[in-house]
């Protein structure tokens, strides 16, 4: 009996150390993303803003791009929706487009997540653009 007891609590200790939350978050600037070797494509369409961003075929010696997509944040910053895709793993630069809309207290953030390989797969990482007021110069 102790032993079971003490089997359940090994796991349950030891399953958090196992655990992720997921790639760092890296938030793209106008200079960053020149630095990084993405291009980002920002124009208006309509009532929103069209945001696409176009990454490297990898990046930090040999990190491929992984998965991309565009979330919606609430007035208090918590994700309220989420669209992600799997990216194929090829030679082509990878792609996300986003729409801002203008008028709405919700807003919007486009990604591309970079995965490495192995053991550094704590060097992965997410990056956005959530923010396009860097971009208007």
């Amino acid at each position: 009996m102790i032993r079971r007891f003490l089997l359940i609590l090994n796991m349950v200790l030891a399953v958090p150390a196992y655990a992720s939350g997921g790639p760092e978050e890296v938030e793209l600037s106008p200079d960053s993303a020149l630095k990084l070797g993405f291009k980002v494509k920002i124009a208006p369409e309509g009532s929103s803003t069209m945001v696409e961003i176009i990454g490297p075929p990898d990046i930090n010696n040999g990190c491929l791009p992984a998965r991309s997509g565009s979330f919606i944040l609430d007035e208090s910053g918590k994700e309220i929706s989420a669209y992600i895709t799997e990216l194929p793993k090829r030679e082509e630069a990878p792609k996300t487009v986003g729409y801002l809309v203008s008028k709405s207290s919700n807003s919007m953030g486009v990604f591309i997540d970079y995965f490495c390989p192995g053991e550094r797969i704590y060097e992965s990482k997410r990056y956005t653009i959530t923010s396009i007021e860097a971009w208007h110069s």
